[in-house]
């Protein structure tokens, strides 16, 4: 883990450019300059395109509790609902192992398109080393094409 620097005691400026403004408000520039160009913190451009901040606004900003756009902002349902990353090959043991806790998983993906999208997967893989060994040629690892929807 990095070392933080102790800036409780540093004296902050009336008027921040935008990387003093991201280091105190513990963001990074990025994303106060987002903030700012999208309207959720207060800031101005001088002639030169530079971006300023005062103090106040973020002050403010920084004590205002904030939520993030994916659905951070409060539990959904009755708030018991927890996600876990499970690989696919181990959803039927992760499954057993809740089953005497009376935990019900509910994959984001229909788990049977999936298991026969994995066997075909397989199956072209089985059939061209099958052609390979036939014909003695290596295959060549197929190009992309774009996802049919």
């Amino acid at each position: 883990m990095a070392n933080q620097l102790d800036l409780s005691n540093v004296k902050w400026p009336e008027v921040m450019d935008l990387r003093t403004a991201s280091i105190f408000l513990d963001l990074s520039e990025m994303r106060v300059r987002t903030l700012a160009r999208e309207g959720g913190l207060p800031a101005s451009k001088d002639d030169e395109g530079s971006w300023a901040f005062k103090k106040s606004d973020l002050t403010t900003y920084k004590n205002t509790p904030h939520a993030r756009k994916g659905g951070g902002g409060g539990p959904r349902g009755d708030g018991k609902g927890w996600v876990i990353k499970v690989k696919f090959e181990d959803l039927e043991k992760v499954k057993a192992a809740l089953a005497p806790f009376k935990i019900e998983l509910q994959p984001r993906y229909n788990a049977e398109k999936m298991k026969a999208s994995m066997a075909r997967s397989k199956a072209k893989k089985l059939a061209a080393k099958a052609e390979a060994a036939k014909t003695g040629v290596k295959p060549v690892a197929p190009v992309p094409t774009a996802i049919k929807k």
